[in-house]
């Protein structure tokens, strides 16, 4: 077979040369802007006036966002009591002042009537009716101030700190079938993360639902709704503030959860849901539906950080009036086991949200910094020491060479 020849032999080189031709020819590329790698681009050059343009802009934004933000944080209303001592500290059976330190207040009126750094607590012994049961309970009765009209909506969250809600076995500690409602039998309960919390304690073999962690350390304190007790002083007529515990959850916190098939006989409560299912299960007092339990969906979603809230109840229509109001607290959720500490919060909302100061402060740090090197750009490229744009005086081989000192040759 002859040798294949190299490309670009001349006429007498043969078919190989034709044929190779040919093909290069057939592979060149369009020519076009885009193939041939000619299409127009706009390269960023950083000069003095566009550096100095980009900080202002950005010093602007962030500075006029910031306050945004710091205007919004401070037109909510709110008002926070620790009662964590309550039970330890309060007088019984009649009122006595709680210690300012437990109250954290923000209203614009300070100086009305009503102080919102005064308020009286007391620990009282209640019988309370079950579904199927009565059983003797502590309640904790606080009285506190709101100073001003508080337009709605007006939500009421409950507190806790240093909860731990991101530990890695805790938050893994749950199934989501049983969640569902699907009645997973034993084993798979007991193979699953729900661990320690899958069966009856006691021994009778019967599964736990919801099994878990999780669910098996709901807070399960109860708040009634705040009732008016005075306003501008004179006596109110026990007004109640009706607060609903109802779309208090994400919308779309429902579909993960349904209505149990589990029978009764085959389940019991988690153990420390023991007050609320003082008989376990009956038909009197059957298990949750976690699909209608907005209180558990939201204790559900869990926490990043062990200081948090999570609302409890809330009402978008009336408005609360300036005045004195109760609330009595069933106090069952003990925080000292964990050195812990737990509050109530009664608060407004803006467009933000609730009252949280950290974001617009970040942006305001954010746009100082900007415009602290803005300024500093702008003396520097024009004021201070200004330099010619492109000089290539200055570039390295325009600078003069530096003496070299040889070492005398031995």
């Amino acid at each position: 077979m002859a040798p294949r020849r190299r490309r670009g032999a001349g006429q007498d080189a043969g078919d190989d040369a034709s044929s190779e031709t040919d093909n290069t020819h057939k592979n060149r590329p369009p020519n076009t802007a885009f193939r041939q790698q000619r299409m127009r681009a706009w390269q960023c050059v950083l000069t003095p006036k566009l550096i100095v343009t980009i900080f202002s802009i950005l010093s602007a934004i962030y500075l006029g966002f910031g306050a945004y933000l710091t205007y919004l944080a401070h037109t909510v209303r709110d008002i926070r009591i620790d009662y964590t001592d309550c039970v330890k500290d309060a007088p019984k059976d009649q009122f006595g002042p709680l210690p300012s330190k437990h109250i954290t207040a923000h209203f614009s009126k300070p100086e009305s009537n009503f102080d919102p750094m005064v308020a009286e607590w007391k620990t009282e012994a209640v019988t309370i009716q079950g579904p199927d049961f009565e059983d003797d309970r502590i309640l904790c009765r606080i009285r506190f101030n709101i100073p001003e009209d508080l337009n709605p909506s007006i939500n009421f969250f409950y507190n806790l700190e240093n909860f731990y809600q991101n530990h890695r076995r805790y938050v893994n500690s749950f199934n989501a079938k049983q969640l569902l409602g699907d009645a997973v039998d034993g084993r798979t309960i007991n193979d699953s993360t729900c661990s320690p919390i899958t069966h009856d304690p006691r021994g009778t073999g019967k599964i736990v639902y919801p099994c878990g962690l999780v669910a098996n350390s709901m807070f399960n304190d109860t708040f009634s709704n705040p009732v008016l007790l005075s306003v501008r002083e004179s006596t109110a007529d026990n007004e109640t503030y009706v607060m609903s515990t109802k779309d208090i959850a994400w919308p779309g916190m429902k579909d993960l959860y349904g209505p149990t098939k589990y029978r009764l006989d085959e389940i019991v409560p988690p153990p420390n849901w023991e007050r609320r299912f003082k008989k376990g299960y009956t038909e009197k007092n059957p298990p949750i539906n976690p699909a209608e339990d907005e209180a558990f969906q939201n204790w559900m979603m869990l926490a990043a950080v062990p200081n948090f809230y999570k609302l409890y109840q809330k009402n978008e229509r009336d408005i609360m009036k300036a005045g004195q109001y109760q609330v009595d607290i069933e106090d069952n959720f003990d925080t000292t086991v964990y050195n812990g500490r737990k509050a109530f919060v009664i608060t407004t909302l803006s467009t933000m949200g609730s009252r949280n100061i950290w974001p617009g402060i970040i942006f305001l740090i954010v746009g100082g910094i900007c415009l602290i090197l803005d300024v500093y750009f702008i003396l520097s490229f024009f004021l201070w020491k200004p330099r010619k744009l492109g000089d290539p005086s200055y570039l390295s081989w325009n600078q003069p060479a530096a003496p070299q000192n040889h070492g005398a040759s031995s």
